[in-house]
């Protein structure tokens, strides 16, 4: 069969989530599967450093999307609508929200929350020429029209597959959950001299618990700060609170709120952190507090946990379905119930080093090589027009 990938996050070079998932995905997909063919399409050419899987089953096309305005939209509703139809794909994946709606072949269409669905309405009036506002309509309109196309919808964790099956009344049998993992850097063994040293050159020589902020708000970085404000004195002084910024878009606000606070002195802010850095973070925290109020995965806390850090998390949409039993979990917006459990974990050597074994087992559970498996398990449910698709078995 010919498999076409929407491929465009492999070359676009916002660190991310569609971006890891798109991938991990495409890497784990090649390593298993060399008997169907895939046409990977991006919107660039390669650059060094671009994880391409050259090999023999799998070609690249270039469909750019740099036009003013309308590129992106163009090249996934023009291009890449005619690129399925020239090359005679058998399936289209598009497996970052948004979809070609006008494919001659079935569509399969990874939806990985329903986050987009919420987004305010664009302003009217002269901000609608702005590509932003163009934007946003974009993206709260063609996903819900693309899974309604779609013979297939992935998504990457069972609290959203409900979330979208109570959306768009689906049969429960068209929406397929893959789980997603943490990449290997998180998985792989430190050196602890010299996961130190990078601890210590990013101004961490302590001990210090440890969040993760972004452009979006439902990160929830206010409640971790002001549960982190009502720890005892002694406790912040011994233990800094590190925030990793993917990006600063909130930064300013987070950094105000610590002064308002007077944990200014006691909090860091760490930006451009590779994921080798961030991997010596994870390793290195005496805790790491994810109080987000809504995620369709949350792959920071299998990274976290894969990398041995004990876990305090929000207790809504997927996160409880991802930890498991490894992590402590409490409401997202109750600062002061985050703030009891941050003290038990900082407090309890035992309770933490229980809390750093159980997330290292939980973590193991989840791959990349079952991810793919489990997505060619739902392209074989479509019918395409030459034939079944080819599973092969995973060693």
């Amino acid at each position: 069969m010919r498999i076409g990938l929407d491929a465009r996050f492999l070359t676009h070079p916002q660190p991310g989530g569609f971006k890891t998932y798109s991938e991990e995905l495409i890497a784990a997909l090649a390593d298993v599967d060399r008997d169907n063919e895939y046409v990977l399409y991006l919107d660039r050419p390669p650059a060094p450093g671009d994880r391409i899987p050259w090999q023999a089953n799998v070609s690249v096309r270039v469909i750019d999307g740099h036009l003013r305005f309308i590129g992106m939209p163009w090249r996934e509703q023009v291009g890449l609508g005619l690129a399925a139809l020239r090359d005679r794909l058998d399936l289209l994946h598009a497996p970052c929200l948004t979809a070609p709606l006008l494919v001659t072949c079935p569509l399969v269409v990874t939806i990985h929350d329903m986050i987009w669905r919420g987004r305010g309405t664009a302003s009217a009036g002269r901000a609608m020429l702005n590509r932003r506002s163009l934007m946003d309509h974009y993206y709260r309109i063609v996903p819900a029209m693309a899974v309604r196309r779609a013979a297939t919808v992935i998504t990457v964790s069972y609290a959203a597959r409900a979330d979208i099956i109570a959306a768009f009344g689906l049969p429960a049998e068209r929406v397929i959950v893959t789980h997603e993992a943490a990449k290997p850097v998180f998985e792989q063994p430190l050196d602890p001299v010299s996961a130190a040293a990078t601890r210590a050159r990013l101004g961490l020589a302590g001990s210090y618990v440890l969040g993760i902020g972004s452009a979006d708000p439902r990160k929830n970085l206010e409640t971790l700060l002001r549960a982190y404000a009502l720890l005892p004195a002694e406790q912040r002084a011994h233990h800094q609170l590190a925030i990793v910024w993917t990006h600063q878009h909130l930064a300013g606000a987070i950094a105000h709120l610590a002064h308002e606070l007077g944990i200014a002195g006691q909090t860091v802010f760490l930006k451009r952190v590779s994921d080798g850095e961030l991997a010596a973070l994870y390793a290195g925290a005496s805790l790491f507090a994810f109080p987000s109020r809504h995620e369709g995965f949350g792959l920071p806390l299998l990274e976290a946990m894969a990398c041995g850090a004990p876990v305090v998390a929000a207790n809504n949409s997927s996160l409880p379905e991802i930890v498991g039993d490894a992590a402590l979990l409490c409401d997202a917006d109750d600062y002061q119930e985050l703030a009891a459990m941050m003290l038990r974990v900082l407090s309890d050597k035992q309770l933490a080093q229980t809390l750093r074994a159980a997330g290292q087992r939980r973590a193991s559970m989840f791959s990349w090589k079952r991810c793919a498996r489990e997505t060619l398990a739902a392209y074989a449910q479509i019918k395409p027009r030459g034939g079944a698709i080819v599973e092969r078995p995973i060693g």
